[in-house]
């Protein structure tokens, strides 16, 4: 449909004029020969505005109408992953051309932005009612509770960081220069897997673990290190063992031991690791041994135990809010949460 005809500001003058000579809309639409709704809109403007005056356009009409822009938000609303060149794909066949960049400055607009995917464990249904039960049940738990618990947890950590995304500033052709490059490795030479445990009180012990962990390997780890973190960390009797559902961890032969030690495990529902708050000292554990740049596995293994004795009791508090954690399950109906 085409545009409408501009009205001259004379004749909507003359409108507002009679409208305030208390001639009705109808009678008004009769003598200036427009609608109803025309004369009714101008006027709604003029009370609303003062004036009748269209105020001067800040540019260029845009391309999308108003329609098409409220597909394009619905369209992402409900599929999040559209790409900016399907929406454009979308609008060519509408007959409507336009750069992806405008389809881009349209959404923001609607305070739609792209962003990184962010990555967490698949839950299935069973997971969520899980994790709910597991929320609902420890919600009300007092801050006494949580400060008994040993956290635990295994992590790979790789010689130079994490290579993907990684970028450098460089002039043309110095591409294959060595600052400018990221060393790789043979498969399985460039990390090593650590086994840590944490309390409220700081951090217990830090240990390699050798070749690939099996349930064997595990008790020997635990049965070397658990109870001297204890004592390190000054924990007293009934203190709580926390790990997650990895099978050599609920094996039968590790349940066995663990009842032998008197371990009082902490329940815990699967894919949880945002409720385990040694997650977040990994992440601080990596950036800080990565600034160190080692050079070696030995090296890799010396900074992360030196690093780790120095996290400070003061960050592990920041993160002792445990039921901060239970409450985001529980409003995200045991979903995925910020953790």
């Amino acid at each position: 449909m085409g545009a409408s005809k501009q009205l001259s500001n004379d004749l909507k003058t003359k409108i507002v004029q009679h409208y305030g000579l208390e001639e009705g809309y109808k009678k008004l639409s009769q003598r200036c020969k427009l609608s109803v709704s025309t004369v009714r809109n101008i006027v709604r403007k003029w009370k609303t505005t003062g004036t009748v005056l269209v105020k001067a356009r800040s540019g260029r009409p845009s391309k999308i109408s108003e329609r098409q822009r409220r597909r394009m938000v619905r369209t992402v609303k409900n599929s999040p992953q559209t790409t900016s060149k399907d929406l454009q794909h979308h609008l060519a066949a509408d007959g409507v051309t336009v750069h992806r960049s405008t389809i881009q400055r349209t959404l923001h607009k609607e305070k739609l932005y792209g962003r990184v995917m962010r990555k967490k464990p698949f839950l299935h249904t069973r997971h969520k009612q899980s994790r709910l039960r597991y929320a609902n049940a420890h919600l009300d738990k007092p801050a006494s509770f949580w400060n008994k618990v040993v956290w635990t947890d295994e992590t790979k950590i790789e010689l130079f960081g994490h290579n993907k995304g990684r970028y450098a500033w460089r002039q043309k052709n110095t591409a294959f220069q060595e600052k400018h490059l990221l060393p790789t490795v043979k498969f399985g030479e460039g990390s090593i897997m650590l086994w840590g445990c944490v309390a409220s009180a700081g951090t217990g012990n830090l240990v390699k673990v050798e070749g690939r962990m099996d349930s064997t390997q595990y008790q020997q780890i635990l049965g070397n290190n658990v109870e001297e973190s204890v004592t390190k960390l000054k924990l007293r009797r009934g203190w709580i063992f926390q790990q997650d559902n990895d099978p050599k961890h609920c094996s039968k032969s590790t349940r066995a031991f663990m009842q032998r030690n008197k371990y009082h495990v902490l329940e815990w529902p699967s894919q949880s690791p945002d409720l385990n708050i040694i997650e977040n000292l990994w992440d601080d554990l990596k950036r800080a041994v990565h600034a160190r740049q080692p050079s070696n596995l030995t090296e890799l293994e010396m900074f992360c135990k030196e690093e780790w004795s120095k996290i400070p009791s003061s960050r592990i508090h920041t993160l002792r809010g445990h039921w901060k954690r239970l409450e985001a399950v529980i409003l995200a109906k045991g979903g995925s949460t910020k953790y």
